[in-house]
């Protein structure tokens, strides 16, 4: 049955400049296309003020069944913000540098409370400040082409985009190895990361896409099946990172100071792995890798907003720093790449008391303030992502579920059959859990020093 009538008021027309975000409106599905090929997708702030009206306006349409991000350029979504624009209006003074990430928290805030279903197609780069149009929605689509990273400690510079909030929600601390290191995850290991919830052949998106704008529904379930339903057959040799990494990651990141986890490095079983992160470690900003980490300790228990607050904040304090300075240009101006100057030059020379007194004690001159009171302590459509390491501690706790097949049969019920959810089960069981003895039968018992 037709849900439409005659007598539904028609979509507004914005009157928004379009060049750099087209929008798109087939059937029920309208679609932003990122398009600034030249700059492979940079966000500024006229794209940010692009976006947010017209969202706005789609989220409140009952013609509008379904909203897309995508990328005009195939293998690109966005490498992130425009660092060498935003470097150029500070130079000048100019208070959009701030205005960026001030209306940017906004639109993330309304993603994150969209009431339409929100699809982002992550088919190329999905780099740093680009995490806040699509890690806060419902449904992430990775491809072969995914690639995901979190630069900013090259930079000079700490996350924005709501980082904080998303990345301590992936298992262990995979969140802050990915944050201070800027390593790359790149396609299926962005699905079963927990970055992406899908994981879609990149030759299957037009079919999908003419799939979802057929839809004349806007229920987030029925386009989760339907998402489904594009997914391949995924491989099972590899869940991820190899265990041996997943395990070094956890041992090595799971401290609250950076020597501490430089020096867990050093003692870890000494391998490529090891000695290349290392190296990473120590070519970042000592402030940013100091700056990033006490950020992300402190958001466990904030909520999206708090995040947003904070990271606003301290956003304000790298804009002037020399660091941030040296990180762009030695990364992106200068041809070849020159190693930035940093300031200080070792971790020797800040201590996290001087961070605590720098960038968390006193406040910047400007604080955020939202346009909603809407917030979020935990994601609501979690549900379509793969479990989590957490997810299935919690499981296990009542003893209900006493061996491996109990716990995969659990999860598939509950996640609807979903792709890569048995492989993540089976991957996590292996690492967290041991089968001992109890009266007379083999039970599924968390090891304890893994922790939730």
């Amino acid at each position: 049955m037709n849900p439409f009538t005659s007598d539904l008021p028609p979509e507004p027309e914005l009157d928004i400049p379009k060049t750099h975000v087209l929008h798109r409106k087939l059937s029920g599905a309208r679609f932003f296309i990122l398009n600034r090929p030249d700059k492979l997708n940079a966000l500024n702030l006229a794209m940010i003020r692009n976006i947010a009206p017209q969202l706005k306006a789609w989220d409140v349409s009952k013609l509008a069944k379904v909203i897309l991000m995508k990328g005009a350029n195939e293998g690109k979504f966005s490498v992130g913000d425009d660092v060498l624009d935003i470097i150029d209006k500070v130079n000048s003074k100019d208070p959009d540098a701030l205005y960026y990430f001030q209306e940017k928290s906004a639109l993330i805030q309304m993603i994150s409370t969209l009431s339409t279903p929100y699809v982002s197609i992550l088919d190329g780069y999905a780099l740093g400040g680009s995490l806040g149009l699509f890690a806060h929605g419902p449904f992430r689509i990775a491809t072969e082409k995914t690639i995901f990273s979190m630069p900013e400690p090259s930079l000079g510079v700490t996350f924005n985009a709501g980082a904080s909030f998303f990345l301590p929600k992936l298992d262990g601390d995979i969140g802050t190895y990915l944050a201070l290191t800027g390593t790359r995850v790149e396609g299926l290991d962005t699905f079963y990361t927990g970055i992406a919830t899908h994981y879609v052949p990149s030759a299957r998106l037009p079919a999908l896409e003419d799939r979802l704008i057929d839809l004349e529904t806007s229920e987030h379930d029925i386009i989760q099946r339907v998402l489904e339903k594009f997914v391949e057959p995924l491989p099972t040799k590899r869940i991820g990172f190899s265990q041996p990494i997943r395990e070094s990651i956890d041992r090595c990141f799971c401290h609250d100071r950076v020597e501490d986890i430089i020096k867990a490095l050093d003692e870890d079983k000494q391998t490529s792995w090891t000695r290349e992160t290392r190296h990473k470690l120590l070519a970042m900003s000592p402030t940013s890798l100091r700056v990033t980490l006490k950020a992300l300790r402190k958001s466990k228990d904030m909520s999206l907003t708090e995040c947003l607050k904070m990271e606003f904040d301290l956003m304000q304090k790298f804009l002037v720093t020399k660091d941030f300075h040296e990180g762009v240009e030695g990364s992106l101006l200068n041809k070849p790449r020159k190693k930035p100057q940093w300031d200080p030059q070792t971790l020797q020379d800040i201590t996290d008391e001087d961070i605590e007194q720098l960038y968390f004690t006193k406040p910047s001159p400007n604080s955020l303030t939202l346009p909603s009171d809407l917030d979020l302590h935990t994601y609501p459509y979690s549900r379509f992502s793969l479990p989590t390491e957490r997810d299935v501690y919690l499981a296990l706790q009542d003893g209900q579920l006493e061996t491996p097949h109990d716990v995969i049969q659990w999860f598939e019920k509950g996640h609807k059959n979903k792709a890569g959810v048995k492989e993540k089960v089976i991957d996590i069981l292996d690492r967290k859990s041991t089968l001992v003895a109890d009266n007379g039968k083999q039970v599924l018992q968390w090891n304890k020093t893994t922790g939730g």
